[in-house]
């Protein structure tokens, strides 16, 4: 017979499949509390059994969300512990794609925080973020300039193709860079390996007998 903890575990993630439903297609304000009984084919005392308010649904789904993403089984997690930059950043590029297709869910849900909570539940998701990518990623990053901190130079790379990818996959401006995925990210990997600055051969070479 189920136990009574398992019955309320049930109906847990019945409300919080019904609340994630929900909140995805119509945001915050736009469900109520009876939206979410009757989605979850729950009484509304049932509801407040789990989560006293509407909010703290919400914030435990975002934090479930967010830690699915962050998890040390997914793509990210796994390309920071080996990552060589600048050697691999069309792969970089390509498992950013994969991760925002994989987790469209959280995405939305922090755009819904931004809109409707001023991105109260997520900030803590962002702060601190090039401290959190530099102590996992590995010490050596033989190709990095002195002068570029491994941390703030993989964060700036990730809100990148994070960015592109947003906008291509969940915004659904497909191609708005005029190329393929393939293409973009190639591009986007040589603005940041080549930068823009036209370059002086005689000064370079110049600058490389100085140096030796």
């Amino acid at each position: 017979m189920p136990t009574r903890q398992s019955t309320s575990d049930a109906t847990r993630t019945k409300l919080e499949h019904a609340g994630l439903e929900l909140f995805l297609k119509h945001g915050f304000n736009g469900v109520g509390l009876r939206d979410l009984a009757k989605a979850a084919k729950l009484s509304l005392g049932a509801v407040y059994n789990h989560y006293d308010s509407k909010d703290a649904l919400f914030a435990a789904l975002i934090e479930s969300e967010y830690a699915r993403f962050a998890a040390a089984t997914e793509p990210l997690a796994r390309f920071l512990a080996t990552c060589q930059l600048p050697d691999d950043l069309e792969a970089f590029g390509a498992m950013m794609g994969e991760m925002v297709t994989r987790h469209r869910a959280y995405l939305t849900l922090v755009y819904v925080d931004i809109a409707e909570f001023g991105g109260k539940h997520a900030r803590p998701h962002y702060q601190g973020l090039a401290a959190k990518f530099r102590s996992v990623m590995p010490r050596n990053q033989r190709q990095l300039p002195a002068w570029a901190d491994p941390g703030v130079v993989f964060t700036v790379l990730y809100m990148q193709f994070a960015n592109h990818f947003v906008v291509e996959k969940l915004i659904g401006a497909k191609g708005y860079l005029g190329m393929t995925d393939s293409e973009s990210i190639t591009m986007l990997a040589k603005l940041f390996t080549l930068g823009l600055a036209p370059r002086d051969s005689k000064r370079s070479a110049s600058k490389k007998k100085e140096v030796s």
